[in-house]
């Protein structure tokens, strides 16, 4: 019979963060405060230190995505205006809409964009899931589990920014897959 790993986990070690950003005490998953406490505060333009994950089977913290917040409405327009939007094969007769738009080779177009018409390698766009109050999907630069809560260099943020057309500065929203509470998590 195998045993399974002691996980060690010192709640104290997060009282410096604000209650909303802190783990329950006793080590289960979500939030001291609960999900629509941090929720409430949401989206913040600076993300507490100390979320950082921890080599190895922890009580990791919450994931927290980088970026702009858009509808798929949104997203056909953006991809369309800036040539990176991905469709499936339109059926004749049909307008292309949203219902065709295929959201991994859109990511993929907007990385090699980003990479060769703007020349920025400092960050990678991603199209992911996170809590907003505008939709559940957003354009992420960075999480914390790559960067902690340092943000990419301002110029290139700036730059793709404008290439999006994006009025709004980003923002660090909650992940809303499988990151989204303090939980157990191997990180590597």
């Amino acid at each position: 019979m195998s045993r399974r790993p002691t996980i060690k986990f010192y709640p104290s070690e997060y009282d410096h963060l604000p209650l909303e950003f802190q783990p329950p005490q006793d080590g289960s998953a979500g939030f001291r405060a609960g999900r629509i406490a941090l929720l409430k505060l949401m989206p913040v333009e600076h993300l507490p230190k100390g979320l950082i994950p921890k080599r190895g089977l922890f009580v990791q913290p919450p994931r927290f995505h980088y970026g702009w917040p858009y509808t798929e409405a949104e997203l056909f327009e953006m991809g369309s205006r800036c040539g990176f939007l991905h469709l499936a094969p339109v059926p004749p007769g049909e307008v292309p809409g949203v219902k065709h738009m295929r959201n991994l080779g859109t990511q993929d177009k907007l990385v090699k964009m980003v990479r060769e018409q703007l020349g920025i390698r400092s960050c990678t766009p991603e199209l992911c899931c996170a809590w907003s109050k505008k939709s559940l999907i957003c354009i992420s630069l960075t999480t914390n589990y790559k960067r902690g809560n340092r943000i990419p260099p301002a110029d290139d943020v700036r730059a793709i920014q404008e290439f999006l057309g994006i009025v709004e500065p980003p923002s660090w929203l909650l992940d809303a897959e499988g990151c989204h509470d303090w939980d157990v998590r191997w990180f590597h």
